[in-house]
C-alpha cells in the first residue's frame, strides 16, 4: 500500500475553482475550511448528538502530482485543537513548502522527517495504522485505521462475544478538487463495561463515538486577498 516517491517539483494551485495539480517550482497548497463540525457519543441508552460552526486548516504536500502527507488542525467551538499529520513514508526529505511555513507555522512547528509509521503507531500497545491516501484527477482520498488494546469479546452491533479490539480508531477524508468541498470522519469504537440493572456483573460491549466535519475550502492566498 506504501509507495516510494522520487524527487520531483509538484505544485498544487488553484485555478478557477478547481484544485489542481502541475508541475512547478511550489509543491505544496494551503487551504481555509468553514462548515460544520457534527458529534455524536454513543451510549448503551442511545446517541447524544452536538452540532457546532468550525474552522479547519489544512496543508496538502505532493510528490509526483500525488499527496503523499496531509496535515490537519482544526478549531472546534473557539478551540484550536493539536495538529493531525498523516503521512506515506518516503525515503528522501519531504518537500519544500516554502511560503506554507508562514501562512501556517503551527502546522510545521516540530515536524521531522519520518521515512515510517505515523504518530499513532508510536502510542504503547498499538498496531501500525493503516493508512492510505490516493489522488485522482477529481478528488483526494484519505483513510487510517489504528487499533490499539488486547482482543477482547464484546457484543458487537447487536451480537454478542464477538472478538475485537478494545479500540479503533478510523478517519476517512474526501476532498473534491473540482469544488474544493472536505468531508472528515473520525471515529472511535471501544469495549467498555456496562452493568445491567440486577446483573451480578457487567458485560463488555463496544460503543463507538463519531465527529465529522462538513465544509467548503478556499486557498489561503484567495482568502487573504
Amino acid at each position: 500500500m506504501f509507495r516510494v516517491f522520487q524527487k520531483a517539483t509538484v505544485a498544487l494551485a488553484l485555478a478557477a475553482g478547481t484544485l489542481v495539480m502541475a508541475e512547478a517550482s511550489a509543491s505544496s497548497v494551503a487551504l481555509v475550511c468553514e462548515g460544520e463540525f457534527r458529534l455524536q457519543r454513543g451510549s448503551v441508552e442511545g446517541v447524544i448528538e452536538d452540532r457546532f460552526i468550525g474552522t479547519m486548516h489544512v496543508v496538502l504536500l505532493a510528490r509526483d502530482a500525488a499527496v503523499v502527507e496531509i496535515r490537519l488542525q482544526t478549531f472546534e467551538d473557539g478551540t484550536r485543537t493539536p495538529v493531525q499529520t498523516f503521512a506515506l513514508p518516503v525515503v528522501e526529505e519531504l518537500p519544500e513548502v516554502g511560503e506554507m511555513t508562514l501562512l501556517f507555522p503551527e502546522l510545521f512547528v516540530d515536524q521531522p522527517v519520518k521515512a515510517a509509521a505515523t504518530p499513532a503507531a508510536a502510542k504503547v500497545g498499538t498496531i501500525p495504522g493503516d493508512l492510505s491516501i490516493d489522488t485522482t484527477d477529481q478528488e483526494i482520498l484519505l483513510r487510517q485505521v489504528v487499533e490499539s488494546g488486547p482482543i477482547l469479546k464484546a457484543r458487537v452491533d447487536g451480537r454478542p462475544l464477538v472478538p475485537t479490539r478494545q479500540k479503533i480508531e478510523t478517519v476517512e477524508m474526501w476532498l473534491d478538487r473540482t469544488g474544493s468541498h472536505v468531508s472528515l470522519v473520525w471515529r472511535e469504537d471501544s469495549v467498555r463495561d456496562h452493568k445491567r440493572p440486577g446483573a451480578i456483573r457487567a458485560s463488555k460491549v463496544q460503543l463507538g463515538d463519531e465527529k465529522s466535519y462538513q465544509a467548503d475550502c478556499i486557498p489561503v492566498r484567495q482568502r487573504a486577498f
